[in-house]
């Protein structure tokens, strides 16, 4: 009988074990996406405003917000109010698009980081780190560069195609947003957003 009543109980804390490890365990990691989703209805008026130079206001597109580890193992927040504008640019080691599009960007970033942030968002889904690394080394980007492993901020962002870059002014609204565009149109793109 004893031996019965040892062995109920073990079986009563073994199957307890689940449920005391999930509401225990507690998470030493930022939450990795905290915005909501960008309203993909509002992105015609992201291009509108764009193409009019506009500046933007409280029934524009607000730039989701989410926290991602970078490179270095710790952990960075884009989105809400900021003292400069930023440049958020989405890749991925295997896109032959993105390795055209980074040295404008490099130079961008040089000729305009006092007046503009910039932060490289790799869509590392299926990318090993060893990839994304020699790309960041082969491309010279000295930008800060976070890892969005599990696809947060490309789906908060509605992200359909790479690469995409998205501008964002100091009030955290999206101004423009443009899969690939030309060096001499990021180029200015760029420097109209250093005059916000």
């Amino acid at each position: 009988m004893r031996k019965n009543y040892i062995l109920i109980c073990g079986i009563i804390l073994l199957s307890c074990l689940p449920l005391y490890l999930l509401f225990s365990h507690k998470s030493t990691d930022p939450i990795v996406s905290e915005g909501e989703r960008l309203d993909v209805h509002k992105l015609e008026s992201i291009v509108n405003l764009a193409s009019s130079r506009g500046k933007a206001g409280p029934n524009d597109v607000k730039a989701p917000t989410f926290t991602l580890k970078t490179l270095d193992g710790s952990y960075s927040t884009i989105g809400g109010k900021r003292d400069k504008p930023l440049v958020v640019h989405f890749w991925a080691s295997w896109c032959e698009a993105c390795s055209v599009e980074v040295p404008t960007l490099r130079k961008l970033y040089e000729q305009y980081k006092n007046q503009v942030d910039f932060v490289g968002i790799n869509v590392a889904t299926e990318e090993k780190l060893e990839n994304i690394q020699k790309f960041v080394l082969t491309n010279h980007i000295s930008y800060p560069v976070l890892l969005d492993e599990h696809k947060h901020a490309a789906d908060l962002y509605e992200l359909h195609a790479l690469p995409t870059v998205f501008m964002i002014d100091t009030n955290g609204y999206i101004v423009d947003t443009f899969h690939m565009v030309d060096q001499l149109e990021l180029e200015e793109k760029v420097g109209r957003l250093a005059k916000r």
